[in-house]
């Protein structure tokens, strides 16, 4: 596995290849501002922790002192949040409830036979940042003495960390073999957790940042194959233009493996090809414009200078098609079907819009592809022509999928913005 990976200054990152939030270290403090938030005075916070209010009262100020804003205005009938301080309690209050959601989702997946009487009901109020810490680390690692080398603490302390991960949460989290250290699917249930509640924890930090008018952090972009390429590369490079202290990273890969990515924080957007629904609740889509798709071919294919082709007429020419289970796949085989056509028969499939562009333009097959993208290649030159057949049926709808609970980071929410500018400037 190697080395715990760093930044450019040296931070340490967490698994989802982010720095390590450093208002992590301050969790029992944003404990006390939830708490504050809620009952509306350090002394009624306190009684419902089980902590003293001079405990309570400290917690909230030097979370204000680390965070260089004031987060209650005190009065003698109470504190009442600012409005940074409801945001930063909200963004503290879903962080806890994914811990506290992690801790009885692991339990769940457990036989009832080897659940222990845990605190998992109290998890959230009581896990320490290190045992998370550790947790994150020996998830990426699979390895004790690696993740305490990573942590810079000794390997007895990552050890005992885990252990009173395990206490706290009631669950068997890790199996320990020659081959290192693995999580259990309960430990792999209470991980995705811990890095949804690190992810809001980021978007805190990015909530701060805000506040003294500037914007950072890193977003992650996941790209679906077809129409992304006429949005997302101007709304990225107009954002990195107007705040250079933003990082964004942009992966691919395919719808399922991406939406299991998204939901695990590991991702912070889905851009592409939206689907009628999605099996989880967890997730919301934004619609950013929508799009067909048309057959396309390198410039001098025989298929541009028939008069007048219909779909039949291209089925004498080999395609690459787009994978199976795919909006663009099902789109093409329902044109062909309504005609009483069979489907192009697909012996080459391929997802990646910059592969199948090169197939088309290097072994002469037909393809389909966005038609917006399409025509913005024939306009700037391009050796890429569409084919004149109608494909009725096709249009998608086009748009970004986030995450539901929660509200988008500024960064995050920047960019969605900046794509839907886009959109309205070029459409």
């Amino acid at each position: 596995m190697g080395s715990w990976p760093t930044t450019g200054d040296g931070k340490r990152i967490d698994v989802s290849g982010r720095p390590s939030p450093a208002i992590i270290e301050h969790l029992r403090a944003l404990r006390c501002l939830v708490g504050v938030a809620r009952h509306g005075s350090t002394i009624a916070a306190a009684e419902a922790m089980h902590m003293s209010q001079p405990a309570v009262t400290r917690a909230v100020l030097d979370l204000e002192k680390r965070l260089q804003v004031r987060l209650f205005d005190r009065g003698a009938r109470g504190m009442l949040p600012t409005a940074p301080g409801m945001r930063a309690a909200q963004r503290a209050r879903v962080l806890l409830e994914h811990l506290s959601k992690g801790a009885h989702e692991a339990i769940a997946t457990m036989p009832e036979r080897e659940r222990r009487a845990g605190g998992a009901d109290r998890f959230a109020a009581a896990v320490p940042p290190a045992s998370l810490k550790a947790l994150l680390a020996v998830a990426q690692l699979r390895s004790e003495s690696r993740a305490a080398r990573a942590l810079a603490i000794s390997q007895p302390a990552v050890h005992r960390s885990l252990r009173a991960l395990e206490h706290l949460c009631g669950a068997s989290l890790f199996q320990k073999s020659a081959r290192g250290t693995r999580l259990t699917d309960a430990g792999e249930v209470l991980l995705r957790r811990t890095k949804l509640a690190f992810s809001e924890v980021r978007a805190l930090e990015g909530d701060i940042a805000a506040w003294r008018g500037q914007l950072r952090g890193r977003v992650v972009v996941a790209a679906l194959p077809l129409s992304v390429g006429m949005v997302l590369p101007q709304a990225v490079d107009a954002v990195l233009r107007r705040h250079p202290e933003m990082e964004i990273d942009i992966v691919d890969g395919t719808y399922e493996s991406l939406l299991q990515q998204l939901r695990s924080a590991d991702v912070d957007l889905i851009v592409g090809a939206l689907r009628p629904s999605s099996v989880f609740d967890d997730v919301r889509q934004e619609l950013l414009f929508e799009d067909d798709l048309a057959v396309v071919a390198s410039a001098g294919h025989p298929s541009l200078a028939l008069p007048n082709p219909g779909l039949g007429d291209l089925l004498k020419w080999e395609w690459v098609v787009p994978l199976e289970g795919t909006p663009a796949s099902a789109a093409l085989t329902n044109a062909f079907v309504e005609q009483g056509l069979a489907a192009p028969l697909g012996s080459l499939r391929a997802s990646s819009p910059a592969m199948t562009r090169a197939l088309v333009l290097q072994t002469g097959r037909l393809a389909v592809a966005s038609r917006g993208q399409a025509l913005e290649e024939n306009h700037a030159g391009g050796i890429l022509r569409i084919v004149p057949v109608p494909l009725p049926g096709t249009k998608r709808s086009i748009g970004v999928i986030v995450r539901g609970e929660g509200e988008p980071a500024p960064d995050l929410r920047a960019l969605i913005d900046e794509m839907l500018a886009v959109v309205k400037h070029t459409r």
